[in-house]
């Protein structure tokens, strides 16, 4: 509940600032395959400059018939080198808690302004565990992955936006993913329409690979709704 304190004082903060750039977020995820459901709220400041701050906290609500505390994150990145008016470097970084552990990530975007309607983004990023768990060998260790990214993000009409994710996930140690192998594939399509300068809501389709536990591929629908200030 702390965190969620934070988000609503850093949401507050910034809301009666000269610069419309506070917001804050609700969105809910439904996994297909293990017919689960999770919440989180968010709330949120994007900087003229390009930087930003967010903190989210999720809560799993299982089939709608729970809840409980998923995880908390706090995440900020900073526009840090422009060589030239199209391409941007932008490193960042985040904290999380969740109900197994702390934990962190570092990454670094690079983005290419093509046409006033189409960018793209390439992110690598280290996901960090500051606990152990065993491995396939039943070693304590960190389940740590490298993460490569892109993000494909297409101007459609004033309104609606489209973007396509497809990350690659590499185990650093002696672990395997939900496939049961040392990687994994996630993609995700995502639509974001603006309805006015205030509200906006979003739907993402993902791709999770293949879940065993289920036996089946998993999928996750997201449906979102921001409000800015």
């Amino acid at each position: 509940m702390k965190y969620l304190k934070y988000s609503l004082l850093i949401a507050t903060a910034f809301s009666g600032g000269a610069t419309a750039g506070a917001y804050v977020e609700t969105r809910e995820a439904w996994n297909t395959a293990s017919d689960r459901h999770e919440v989180i709220l968010r709330a949120g400041y994007n900087f003229d400059m390009g930087a930003g701050l967010m903190v989210t906290n999720a809560y799993d609500v299982g089939k709608w018939d729970e809840i409980k505390h998923s995880y908390n994150e706090i995440e900020g990145w900073y526009p840090l080198f422009k060589p030239t008016r199209r391409l941007t470097f932008q490193p960042g970084g985040l904290i999380n808690d969740s109900r197994d552990g702390s934990g962190g990530a570092l990454y670094l975007d690079t983005n290419y302004q093509f046409t006033p309607v189409f960018n793209l983004t390439f992110r690598y990023r280290y996901n960090h565990n500051n606990y152990d768990t065993p491995d396939f060998n039943g070693v304590m260790d960190k389940n740590d992955t490298h993460e490569f990214a892109n993000y494909w993000n297409l101007k459609v009409t004033d309104s609606l936006t489209y973007t396509f994710e497809p990350h690659f996930f590499q185990r650093v140690n002696d672990y395997h993913s939900k496939n049961g192998k040392d990687h994994h594939w996630e993609i995700t399509n995502g639509f974001r329409y603006k309805l006015d300068r205030h509200w906006l809501p979003y739907l993402e389709l993902q791709w999770l690979d293949r879940w065993n536990d289920y036996n089946r591929e998993q999928y996750r629908v997201r449906l979102g709704l921001r409000y800015a200030f």
